[in-house]
């Protein structure tokens, strides 16, 4: 029987060696793909953020999957968004930042579940997903129930690097996912969103379950990965929002080729009040994809 017990560290010289290789980052996209001032601007409390990361371990969970989003972080908000002076006092110890800094709870390989302000993830493309109907004092019970968890997951051990390293293209691909939530522990678990999706399940919201019909013609849910949670789970689920932000490139790229565009400009009116130095009767442009 599986336990969660943490398994032996790697000699130090192969540990800290395995998790650097892991984390080490692939060439970025030069087309930067999220607006980080916008997106900081819709964020609310309890929000989702999913990342598209770029180290050798997205790309590890990306095969695996079957999703571009690999990691899943929860919005904490500000300091003053927390309504439990206990919890202020929590995050304010953990990571000591100004009141004005805006959180996320994410989990990273060499720390486990920790703190991040929102800025340290200004270069990494992100999806925002908003839990739909959620209101009352669930956001704060969620929020407490992740912060809860900050400091209980050690850092990626030598079992977690080793289940990364198996040639997971060679399965079928509806294998994946089962094989891999039995062979790993807490810290990879943390890493794919469990922790955010059992906060949620806490408070009985779903992600994204499995409907089925009882014999008495009920429905009954079942989550659809008993022992872990991917960030996939909230992108494709019914039950939260994904909130789309208005993006215009402003990369002067010649190897883009840009049409101009001869209709209304409609939905980009938006993005022409925040730049006044742009004529209104100016023909907008739009990347050829």
């Amino acid at each position: 029987m599986k336990t969660d017990h943490p398994a032996p560290p790697l000699p130090l010289d192969q540990g800290p060696s395995l998790r650097r290789w892991l984390q080490q980052e692939r060439p970025r996209p030069t087309l930067h793909l999220s607006d980080t001032d916008r997106l900081r601007q819709l964020l609310q409390p309890c929000d989702v953020l999913l990342v598209d990361g770029c180290t050798r371990l997205d790309a590890r969970l990306r095969t695996i999957s079957g999703s571009r989003w690999t990691r899943v972080g929860l919005y904490i908000g500000r300091l003053h968004d927390l309504r439990d002076p206990a919890l202020r006092a929590t995050v304010t110890e953990y990571l000591p930042c100004e009141p004005d800094t805006q959180l996320v709870l994410l989990s990273t390989p060499d720390r486990g579940l920790t703190l991040v302000p929102l800025a340290s993830l200004a270069a990494e493309h992100m999806r925002l997903c908003r839990p739909r109907g959620l209101g009352g004092d669930d956001p704060q019970t969620v929020i407490r129930y992740g912060l809860s968890r900050l400091g209980t997951h050690r850092p990626m051990n030598w079992s977690d690097a080793l289940a990364l390293l198996l040639p997971w293209g060679l399965l079928p691909r509806h294998w994946r996912s089962g094989v891999f939530a039995r062979l790993i522990g807490r810290t990879l678990r943390s890493l794919t969103g469990s922790i955010i999706g059992d906060a949620f399940s806490f408070i009985q919201f779903p992600v994204l379950p499995l409907v089925k019909r009882t014999e008495h013609d009920m429905a009954r849910l079942y989550r659809r990965h008993p022992r872990m949670f991917f960030a996939a789970d909230f992108d494709h689920s019914p039950y939260f929002d994904i909130i789309k932000y208005p993006f215009v490139d402003h990369n002067d790229d010649r190897r883009i080729r840009l049409l101009p565009w001869k209709g209304r400009i409609g939905a980009l009116q938006e993005e022409n009040r925040h730049a006044p130095e742009q004529n209104a009767a100016d023909d907008a442009t739009t990347t050829n994809r």
